[in-house]
């Protein structure tokens, strides 16, 4: 414990004439991600040259896969985040109470913590970042391509009437989108009646008898992918559930659907489409006549 002070006294030392020099004052941002949205978020509002650490889990864009990892934001690695000089650590209110989020207040390494759990969230999350990171213009405008994207797909669904739909995210157990998740709010958005919203559950573990008696017109299955004939296994040995009988079960790539962040309204079109194929089939037919 002696030795745990003693660095966190040294690394505070170390911070504090870091910010004191006068070079600083020119020096760009130096931002610790501990989660993919803020990531992506960072990346979106054009503060990716300034991101000098991200979470294990953090994927995209692309050039964050070159950069140094420092865990998760469930269990960041202190030392790594630390060695790595930041001026900005950005995480998810989620690990507001994690031991390592407290050192990092406690040693002086401003922290600041969003969520995504929801539409609102993620855009209020953008704001937040865009004005601790003095980007406020480029998150304004972020949020308003946001709303403009949703809005678009609102209008295209707005005389469909809502199918009955489940959306799984892995099969051993089998799991769901359940009620209070961003996914649901876009399950909702994109007209679809989510089988296992009244479950009380974000991700409910269901059974295949729940499923059939549910009868879901329509099957998202993360573990699909974006095979369509991967589907065939798993769930022709069900075709009861008028989705397996309709040939409506569809797989979705991981990225973007279940990342929170600037990317959701591309995840609402994609499920949109699947969902209500045929509000862009009319409107394709229209634009051919």
């Amino acid at each position: 414990m002696g030795l745990y002070r003693l660095a966190a006294a040294a690394a505070l030392c170390v911070y504090a004439l870091a910010l004191a020099s006068p070079a600083n004052a020119a020096a760009r941002m130096r931002i610790v991600s501990l989660a993919p949205s803020v990531t992506e978020t960072l990346f979106a509002l054009g503060a990716g040259p300034d991101v000098v650490g991200v979470s294990q889990y953090c994927d995209y864009p692309p050039q964050v896969r070159d950069l140094p990892r420092v865990g998760s934001f469930l269990t960041p690695n202190l030392e790594a985040i630390i060695a790595l000089r930041p001026t900005l650590v950005v995480g998810l209110e989620l690990s507001s109470d994690v031991r390592q989020i407290r050192a990092l207040n406690s040693m002086g390494y401003p922290v600041l913590l969003v969520s995504d759990d929801s539409l609102q969230q993620i855009e209020t999350s953008i704001e937040t970042v865009g004005a601790r990171i003095n980007r406020q213009r480029e998150a304004h405008q972020l949020v308003a391509r946001i709303q403009a994207q949703i809005a678009a797909v609102q209008n295209r669904l707005a005389n469909v009437k809502p199918e009955p739909a489940l959306m799984l995210v892995g099969h051993q157990p089998i799991v769901a989108v359940g009620a209070g998740t961003y996914l649901d709010e876009i399950m909702r958005i994109a007209r679809a009646d989510n089988i296992a919203a009244d479950v009380g559950e974000q991700w409910p573990h269901l059974s295949m008898e729940y499923i059939i008696a549910m009868r879901p017109q329509v099957v998202l299955d993360g573990s699909m992918g974006t095979d369509p004939s991967s589907s065939s296994d798993f769930w022709g040995k069900y075709p009861a559930i008028p989705a397996v009988r309709d040939h409506r079960v569809f797989g979705y790539a991981v990225d973007p659907i279940l990342h929170a962040g600037p990317r959701v309204g591309q995840s609402l079109e994609i499920i949109a489409r699947m969902i209500h194929p045929e509000a862009w089939d009319r409107a394709a037919g229209g634009a051919h006549q």
